[in-house]
């Protein structure tokens, strides 16, 4: 019996873990070859790894339209996954971010009030902690949808709107990117190896056994 509950458990973890494993390669990939791809391949860098900066950098390069949907479809990607980490895991899925990422106090205030601030949260920064909370939360599906992908509508238009007012000093950046991309590349390619390689090092034998929820 114990056999036949452990299978739907792990094909559920599964389900959420691969996709999330794999949109974190790409982001890494995306990091770790931005000089090169905001130069040569912006929408790519977009459909890689959607940072802020990432998205202020390709905003003069990027028509309006596949800027919006690419870096929109990207940056909501992860969210419906580490949503139902959270609703199906519950504190388990706290304890692995917070292992994961750190937060401790912080991570622990946020938790206790987020039925105050989760609403805001979710629309102004909804990372990943934020996604795992309000999963855990049992924040309703519909209203993390709907403050999910407004928030993040709201935040590319604002950081559009940003590279256009600035378009001067964004396209100077990239212009020197593009000057200097082989060293640039090769900086980005070792100082992206270096946190991943950090981050798998911090990890202690006594987070081992937290390494994923059960």
């Amino acid at each position: 019996m114990g056999d036949d509950r452990r299978g739907p458990a792990r094909r559920r973890l599964l389900a959420v873990s691969i996709p999330l494993g794999v949109i974190a390669a790409a982001a890494v990939v995306g990091n770790a070859l931005a000089p090169t791809l905001v130069v040569n391949h912006p929408l790519l860098l977009l459909a890689l790894n959607t940072t802020t900066r990432h998205l202020v950098l390709t905003s003069t390069s990027v028509d309006f339209v596949p800027y919006l949907l690419v870096g929109l479809g990207r940056r909501l990607l992860e969210d419906p996954f580490l949503f139902l980490l959270g609703r199906w895991y519950g504190d388990d899925a706290i304890a692995w971010v917070d292992a994961k990422v750190g937060g401790g106090r912080v991570l622990a205030f946020v938790q206790r009030n987020f039925h105050w601030v989760g609403w805001l949260l979710v629309a102004v920064v909804p990372g990943g902690v934020v996604c795992v909370l309000a999963g855990a939360s049992r924040m309703r599906t519909a209203v993390f949808l709907v403050l999910n992908v407004g928030g993040t509508v709201a935040t590319i238009l604002a950081l559009r709107r940003f590279g256009d007012v600035f378009a001067g000093p964004v396209d100077a950046t990239v212009t020197f990117v593009g000057d200097n991309v082989v060293v640039l590349t090769g900086l980005s390619i070792f100082l992206t190896g270096l946190f991943v390689l950090r981050r798998r090092r911090r990890r202690s034998p006594g987070v081992a056994g937290r390494d994923a929820p059960r």
